[in-house]
């Protein structure tokens, strides 16, 4: 955690939670060019969950494309390199801090007495909350006066949990569902629903391809709500069904054969290698 300086608080402000990853970090190079004005802070957590005692190879694998080999090589090596900021191509969270002015932060307790204490001093009027990997008590939930949205990378209330895209695409879904839902209490995946977005699923596509195009086509929900909630307006929401199935877990290793075994890859290295040329200069 980091102090930072608050901005006029006339203007109505955001706070994101979000994770220290590429899905994150394609979120925020999506989204900041229309919100960054209405945005104060944003915080990463450094993963998703608490610690995994045996952790299988393919979730390795989409860990090390996802985290390692962007976080501590990549990022680094192009914030080091002082690149132009004013291009049209992608930016690392360090270069995203420096473009929009906007301080970035790891923060992977929302819980404590200093934290909360922290968050009150910001005044946000809205939280948003895209992949973050800590649970919001519900002192952190009175703080923002207008509410805690959160999308969630699966088809409410039927995925609940994580890694939401690959239960979908095990499932055999013809489309992958993002679902953008507030936070009404400590409970995971469960709020009052504001809308969803939907991307086809495709064979050729892997897993990380799958969830990475997600969020590209999420920015306009997510705006829209954002200017909406912000702009005092009442928008409908509809409660899930809360006796849908439960709460999924990290899979485990025979699912991911099965995963493997109806064809589908974890990571594609051509298709990745594209994702990461948005990020070169144009």
């Amino acid at each position: 955690m980091v102090n930072c300086q608050v901005n006029d608080h006339n203007m109505p402000k955001i706070i994101i939670f979000t994770n220290r990853d590429l899905a994150s970090l394609v979120n925020l190079n999506c989204l900041l060019p229309s919100i960054h004005h209405l945005v104060s802070h944003v915080f990463l957590s450094d993963k998703v969950g608490g610690a995994q005692k045996e952790v299988p190879f393919q979730l390795q694998a989409l860990k090390f494309f996802e985290q390692n080999l962007p976080n501590e090589l990549l990022f680094p090596a192009w914030e080091a390199a002082k690149r132009d900021l004013r291009g049209e191509h992608w930016f690392s969270f360090g270069e995203l801090a420096q473009k929009y002015g906007i301080p970035i932060a790891s923060c992977n307790d929302v819980r404590s007495p200093a934290a909360l204490e922290q968050f009150r001093s910001l005044r946000p009027d809205l939280v948003l909350s895209v992949r973050y990997g800590r649970i919001f008590g519900a002192e952190f939930l009175k703080i923002p006066h207008l509410g805690v949205v959160n999308f969630h990378s699966g088809r409410l209330p039927e995925y609940r949990g994580v890694l939401a895209v690959f239960r979908a695409l095990q499932n055999g879904d013809a489309e992958i569902t993002g679902t953008l839902h507030f936070i009404d209490d400590g409970t995971i995946d469960t709020g009052r629903v504001l809308g969803t977005v939907s991307i086809l699923a495709e064979s050729n596509d892997s897993l990380l391809d799958h969830i990475l195009r997600l969020y590209p086509a999420a920015s306009d929900l997510l705006t829209s709500n954002i200017q909406r909630i912000l702009a005092g307006e009442a928008i409908p929401t509809h409660p899930q069904d809360q006796g849908m199935p439960a709460y999924y877990s990290f899979p485990i290793e025979q699912e991911w054969q099965d995963f493997e075994n109806k064809g589908y890859k974890i990571v594609d290295p051509k298709n990745y290698l594209a994702w990461m040329r948005r990020f070169e200069l144009k």
